[in-house]
Protein backbone atom coordinates (compact mmCIF):
# COMPACT_ATOMS: atom_id res chain seq x y z
CA UNK A 1 0.00 0.00 0.00
CA UNK A 2 2.36 2.32 0.92
CA UNK A 3 4.17 1.05 -2.61
CA UNK A 4 0.96 2.09 -4.42
CA UNK A 5 0.87 5.18 -2.66
CA UNK A 6 4.06 6.29 -3.17
CA UNK A 7 3.90 5.49 -6.82
CA UNK A 8 0.61 7.50 -6.73
CA UNK A 9 2.36 10.27 -4.95
CA UNK A 10 4.79 10.20 -7.57
CA UNK A 11 3.32 11.80 -10.87
CA UNK A 12 1.56 14.85 -8.21
CA UNK A 13 4.72 15.74 -7.68
CA UNK A 14 5.75 15.84 -11.12
CA UNK A 15 2.89 17.75 -12.18
CA UNK A 16 3.43 20.26 -8.90
CA UNK A 17 6.75 20.97 -10.20
CA UNK A 18 5.72 20.78 -13.98
CA UNK A 19 2.85 23.71 -12.94
CA UNK A 20 5.50 25.72 -10.53
CA UNK A 21 7.98 25.92 -13.41
CA UNK A 22 5.54 26.73 -16.34
CA UNK A 23 4.34 29.34 -13.33
CA UNK A 24 8.18 30.63 -12.96
CA UNK A 25 8.15 30.43 -17.11
CA UNK A 26 4.72 32.80 -17.02
CA UNK A 27 6.03 35.09 -14.34
CA UNK A 28 9.54 35.65 -16.75
CA UNK A 29 7.50 36.39 -19.80
CA UNK A 30 5.33 38.60 -17.45
CA UNK A 31 8.12 40.70 -16.95
CA UNK A 32 8.89 41.16 -20.26
CA UNK A 33 5.73 42.05 -21.42
CA UNK A 34 4.89 44.78 -18.37
CA UNK A 35 7.78 47.30 -20.06
CA UNK A 36 6.42 46.87 -23.61
CA UNK A 37 3.12 47.57 -22.54
CA UNK A 38 4.19 50.80 -20.40
CA UNK A 39 6.09 51.95 -23.53
CA UNK A 40 2.71 50.94 -25.79
CA UNK A 41 0.86 53.29 -23.18
CA UNK A 42 3.32 56.34 -23.22
CA UNK A 43 3.45 56.33 -27.01
CA UNK A 44 -0.21 56.29 -26.98
CA UNK A 45 -0.19 59.27 -24.98
CA UNK A 46 1.99 61.06 -26.67
CA UNK A 47 -0.03 60.17 -30.17
CA UNK A 48 -3.01 61.95 -28.90
CA UNK A 49 -1.18 64.85 -27.61
CA UNK A 50 0.47 64.60 -31.24
CA UNK A 51 -3.25 64.56 -32.98
CA UNK A 52 -4.21 67.48 -30.45
CA UNK A 53 -1.22 69.47 -31.49
CA UNK A 54 -1.74 69.06 -34.98
CA UNK A 55 -5.68 70.03 -34.67
CA UNK A 56 -4.92 73.53 -33.35
CA UNK A 57 -2.27 73.68 -36.09
CA UNK A 58 -4.63 73.17 -38.41
CA UNK A 59 -6.88 75.50 -37.40
CA UNK A 60 -4.45 77.63 -36.93
CA UNK A 61 -3.63 77.54 -41.16
CA UNK A 62 -6.93 77.57 -41.69
CA UNK A 63 -7.33 81.13 -40.10
CA UNK A 64 -4.06 82.36 -41.18
CA UNK A 65 -5.00 81.57 -44.95
CA UNK A 66 -8.76 83.38 -44.43
CA UNK A 67 -6.87 86.01 -42.87
CA UNK A 68 -4.57 86.01 -45.92
CA UNK A 69 -7.49 85.80 -48.36
CA UNK A 70 -8.88 89.08 -46.68
CA UNK A 71 -5.87 90.71 -47.48
CA UNK A 72 -5.16 89.77 -50.73
CA UNK A 73 -8.26 91.55 -51.52
CA UNK A 74 -7.64 94.63 -49.51
CA UNK A 75 -4.48 95.51 -51.91
CA UNK A 76 -6.40 94.47 -54.97
CA UNK A 77 -8.65 96.96 -53.89
CA UNK A 78 -5.77 99.38 -53.17
CA UNK A 79 -3.83 98.51 -56.18
CA UNK A 80 -6.53 99.59 -58.25
CA UNK A 81 -7.49 102.82 -56.26
CA UNK A 82 -3.77 103.40 -56.47
CA UNK A 83 -4.19 103.03 -60.04
CA UNK A 84 -7.14 105.31 -59.99
CA UNK A 85 -5.61 107.97 -58.25
CA UNK A 86 -2.30 108.11 -60.44
CA UNK A 87 -4.05 107.94 -63.56
CA UNK A 88 -5.78 111.28 -61.98
CA UNK A 89 -3.02 112.92 -60.90
CA UNK A 90 -1.18 112.58 -64.12
CA UNK A 91 -4.20 113.81 -65.92
CA UNK A 92 -4.10 116.76 -63.48
CA UNK A 93 -0.09 117.13 -64.16
CA UNK A 94 -0.75 116.83 -67.77
CA UNK A 95 -3.25 119.74 -67.85
CA UNK A 96 -1.93 121.65 -65.30
CA UNK A 97 1.57 121.65 -67.55
CA UNK A 98 0.11 122.36 -70.62
CA UNK A 99 -2.01 125.13 -69.27
CA UNK A 100 1.49 126.85 -68.29
CA UNK A 101 2.62 125.89 -71.34
CA UNK A 102 0.00 128.07 -72.89
CA UNK A 103 -0.18 130.53 -70.78
CA UNK A 104 4.42 130.74 -71.29
CA UNK A 105 3.58 131.08 -75.05
CA UNK A 106 0.78 133.82 -74.56
CA UNK A 107 3.50 135.56 -72.83
CA UNK A 108 5.86 135.25 -75.36
CA UNK A 109 3.86 136.00 -78.43
CA UNK A 110 3.28 139.45 -76.69
CA UNK A 111 6.77 140.36 -76.05
CA UNK A 112 7.51 139.15 -79.29
CA UNK A 113 4.99 139.77 -81.53
CA UNK A 114 6.95 139.42 -84.93
CA UNK A 115 7.79 135.61 -84.09
CA UNK A 116 5.86 133.32 -85.78
CA UNK A 117 4.75 130.67 -82.81
CA UNK A 118 2.17 128.44 -85.14
CA UNK A 119 4.89 125.93 -85.03
CA UNK A 120 4.59 125.35 -80.90
CA UNK A 121 1.35 126.13 -80.86
CA UNK A 122 0.52 122.99 -83.09
CA UNK A 123 2.66 120.78 -81.01
CA UNK A 124 0.62 122.17 -77.85
CA UNK A 125 -2.45 121.35 -79.18
CA UNK A 126 -0.54 117.67 -79.84
CA UNK A 127 0.24 117.37 -76.31
CA UNK A 128 -2.91 118.76 -75.12
CA UNK A 129 -4.53 115.46 -77.30
CA UNK A 130 -2.02 113.29 -75.97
Amino acid sequence: MNQELSSLRKPEKETKKLLFDKGQEALQLEAKILPLRNKVIHLEEQAEGAKAKMAKLEERVTQQEVQLGCMEGELAQKTELFAKIEAELIEDATDAYGAGFKDALAQVACVHLEMDLTPVEAGCRWAARA
